[in-house]
Order: C-alpha cells, then sequence, then structure tokens
C-alpha cells in the first residue's frame, strides 16, 4: 500500500475510523477500538467533545480501509510515522496533556488504555 500523500488523505482515514466508531458494526467497530487499544503513535484532534485519536499504523497508508489493513503485511507505524511528521511539519513526541487526553478517550469508548502502547512503549502524539 501506499503512504499518505496530503493532510486530506490523513483526514480521509481519519473520517474512516470516525465512521466505523459511530455506526458500532461489527466487525468494523472492533476493529477501530482494537486500533486505538494497541496504538502507540496517535494523530490528535480536537473536537467540541473532547480529543480523537488516530493511531498512525492505520491513517499513514492512503485509502486505509479493515480489509485493506488486515491485509497489509508490511504495515508498520515505524514507516508511517516519518511520512505524517513530513506533512504535519512536526515530530511525534511524548505529551502528558495528550496521554490524559488519550485516557479519557479510550473510557469514553469503554475500555481503560494500557500504561504504554504495544511493546511497552510510552505512546507519542502529533497535533492536528
Amino acid at each position: 500500500m501506499r503512504y499518505i500523500e496530503s493532510v486530506a488523505e490523513l483526514r480521509e482515514n481519519m473520517t474512516t475510523l470516525d465512521h466505523y466508531l459511530e455506526q458500532k458494526r461489527e466487525s468494523t467497530y472492533s476493529f477501530a477500538l482494537n486500533l486505538i487499544r494497541k496504538g502507540t503513535c496517535f494523530v490528535a484532534l480536537s473536537t467540541k467533545n473532547g480529543y480523537r485519536f488516530y493511531p498512525s499504523r492505520f491513517v499513514g497508508y492512503a485509502e486505509n480501509t479493515k480489509e485493506k489493513h488486515e491485509n497489509n503485511d508490511t504495515k508498520d507505524g515505524r514507516k508511517t510515522n516519518p511520512v505524517i511528521s513530513s506533512l504535519l511539519g512536526q515530530k511525534v513526541e511524548p505529551n502528558p496533556m495528550l496521554e490524559k487526553a488519550y485516557r479519557d478517550y479510550c473510557e469514553k469508548l469503554g475500555f481503560i488504555a494500557n500504561d504504554r502502547g504495544t511493546f511497552g512503549v510510552e505512546r507519542k502524539y502529533w497535533m492536528l
């Protein structure tokens, strides 16, 4: 799969995840929850209802969907992170305020956030 090449493509993938969460249809709903639960690096978006979080491993690939993601044997956040950093003009970094907002978001989604991201790595964020 190709990487995103614009913020518009990034937003398109964010909309896809939002749709999965809002529709609450299995199996896309549990797929989206698992991406958020297991993620390490997230694009954070401030909304009127608080922050939303989008894992880089999903949003960094162009025109991504559940089916495409599950069939992408080479998906890797270490590859999508530099792409997202370049597009947003910022480094992905730990952020205590966004970490708290992430934990609040997880609770709104019905689960308690793990202490760390996948492989015990500290979560990091970009702000959009």
